[in-house]
C-alpha cells in the first residue's frame, strides 16, 4: 500500500513540476524524484535522502520536496532536521496540507508536548476534509490528555467523532480517558465502538481485555487477550492479563507459562525503550541502529527489526 501510495506522490510531483517554473520542469529534477521514488521503496533512506538534497539544490521553492525530505528525516529520527523541512514547507506556503501536523507529531514524539498542541492548533487552520478534521482533533485530544487536562482532551475526542464517526482510534484514546478516571463500563463501551470499525487492531483487542480481567469477566478476556498474543507474541501485558484469567478460571498450569514470560518480556520491552532513545540521541549511530534492531529481533518484531538493521546497514556504508 506504501508503495502504491508512492508512486502516486512521485507521479503528482512530476505533473507538478512540468506546470511549474523551468526550473522546477527541468529533466534533472524528474530523474531524481523517479530515482528517490525507486531508493524510498527499498527502504535505502538515506540515499533517498541524497536524492532529495540535490533536487532542492535544483528547485528550492518546491515545497513538495522540504515536506518528503521531513518524512524521511523522522524514519531516520533526525527529528530537529525534519523540524527544519517541515518549517521550510511553512515558510515557502504557510496553508501546506500536514506540516504542521507532523511537526506536531515529531514534537510529541519526543515529549515536546505543548509546542506538539501549537503545531495541531495551526493545522486546525488548513485543514479541509472531514477526515483530516478529526485527525487533527484526536491528536489534539492525546496531547491534553498528556499534559493532564481531561475535559479538554475529552472535548477534543468528541470533536474529532463528530467530524467523523469512523476514526476508530479516538474511540481508543476515549477508552483510555474513562479508564483513568475509573469509568470501567464506559471504557469498555468506547473500545467496543474501536473494535467494531477495526476488529483486528491488537491494542483495540488488549484494551478490551484488559477492562474484561479488571471486571471479571474472565473468559471475554481471553477471547481478546489470545487474539493479541496470537498478533503480538511479545506483549508483556497481554501475557500478564492472560495468565491472571487463567488463574481466576483454574487453570494454574497455562496460566504459569503466560505469567512467566512476562517479566522476560517486560524487561526486553524497556531495553527496546532505551534502545529507541539511544537512536533518537544519536540518530546517525550505526550501533545504537545495530542493537535497537536485534532487541526487536530477539522480540519478534521482525518487520521493526528489518528496519532498523536496513538503517544500520545504510549508515555503516555511508560512514
Amino acid at each position: 500500500m506504501r508503495t502504491f501510495t508512492f508512486v502516486l506522490l512521485i507521479l503528482a510531483l512530476v505533473v507538478a513540476c512540468e506546470s511549474s517554473r523551468e526550473e522546477v520542469v527541468s529533466p534533472a529534477v524528474r530523474t531524481l524524484l523517479w530515482d528517490f521514488q525507486n531508493a524510498y521503496e527499498r527502504s535505502q533512506y538515506t540515499r533517498a535522502l541524497a536524492l532529495l538534497d540535490s533536487a532542492v539544490l535544483y528547485a528550492p521553492q518546491y515545497a513538495r520536496l522540504h515536506y518528503l525530505r521531513g518524512d524521511v528525516l523522522s524514519t531516520l529520527y533526525r527529528f530537529d532536521e525534519a523540524d527544519a523541512s517541515f518549517a521550510r514547507v511553512q515558510e515557502i506556503d504557510p496553508r501546506y496540507p500536514s506540516a504542521a501536523y507532523r511537526r506536531g507529531n515529531n514534537a510529541f514524539f519526543v515529549g515536546q508536548t505543548r509546542q506538539a498542541l501549537g503545531h495541531y492548533y495551526r493545522e486546525q487552520k488548513v485543514v479541509g476534509r472531514p477526515a483530516d478534521v478529526s485527525a487533527v482533533w484526536a491528536q489534539i485530544g492525546r496531547t491534553y490528555a498528556r499534559l493532564g487536562v481531561a475535559d479538554s482532551a475529552r472535548t477534543a475526542y468528541e470533536k474529532a467523532i463528530a467530524a467523523d464517526g469512523t476514526n476508530d482510534q479516538v474511540w481508543e484514546w476515549l477508552a483510555e480517558l474513562s479508564e483513568d478516571a475509573g469509568q470501567l463500563d464506559s471504557a469498555l463501551r468506547r473500545i467496543q465502538e474501536a473494535i467494531k470499525l477495526d476488529p483486528d487492531r491488537p491494542s483495540y483487542q488488549y484494551l478490551a481485555g484488559a477492562l474484561q480481567y479488571r471486571m471479571g469477566d474472565f473468559d471475554s478476556a481471553l477471547v481478546h487477550l489470545e487474539a493479541v498474543i496470537a498478533a503480538e507474541p511479545w506483549h508483556p501485558g497481554a501475557h500478564y492479563n492472560l495468565g491472571r484469567s487463567l488463574m481466576a478460571l483454574g487453570r494454574t498450569e497455562e496460566a504459569a507459562v503466560h505469567l512467566a514470560a512476562t517479566d522476560r518480556l517486560q524487561a526486553l520491552q524497556a531495553d527496546i525503550v532505551l534502545a529507541k532513545f539511544a537512536a533518537r540521541q544519536n540518530p546517525q549511530g550505526q550501533s545504537e541502529w545495530s542493537v535497537l534492531g536485534m532487541l526487536y529481533e530477539e522480540a519478534g518484531q521482525f518487520e521493526e527489526a528489518r528496519h532498523a538493521h536496513r538503517i544500520a546497514r545504510q549508515l555503516q556504508v555511508s560512514n
